[in-house]
């Protein structure tokens, strides 16, 4: 009876140890790559807060700002998969905003299915925002 409680308490111990290195291998995943995205804005800071048109003249530099925005997106998305609180969501929607026009003229639904549901959730709801801007 003794032994068999015993081995009841490792299996529960081996468990908690797995869920927590699991939790924490997400959660440094995420500040890894929330961080790569951090360098770019330094390394870039035009593609934060981008004149969209200006950039658009530069086929290199649109590309470029194309994969800053997927960089910022996929930070984000996986932020937001481990850490969903108002304070990295008021951090997503102060960046984001810049961004906007973008998001409503040159991407379509397709493009926010690479993402986890919560961000598709919030590149649905900022397409609400786009009124007469056109849409893809």
């Amino acid at each position: 009876m003794v032994s068999a409680i015993a081995a009841l308490c490792a299996v529960v111990g081996v468990i908690v140890q797995l869920y927590l290195i699991r939790s924490n291998a997400r959660e440094a995943s995420a500040r890894q790559v929330y961080m790569s995205y951090s360098e770019a804005t330094l390394k870039y800071p035009g593609l934060s807060q981008p004149n969209l048109d200006k950039i658009k003249s530069d086929p290199a530099e649109y590309i470029r700002y194309k994969n800053f925005v997927g960089q910022m997106l996929f930070a984000y998305d996986e932020i937001l998969n481990v850490y969903d609180t108002a304070e990295w969501r008021k951090s997503f929607n102060e960046e984001f905003q810049y961004h906007l026009r973008f998001i409503c003229e040159d991407t379509n639904q397709a493009f926010d299915e690479v993402y986890f549901a919560k961000m598709r959730q919030l590149l649905r709801e900022a397409r609400t925002r786009c009124p007469g801007l056109p849409k893809k």
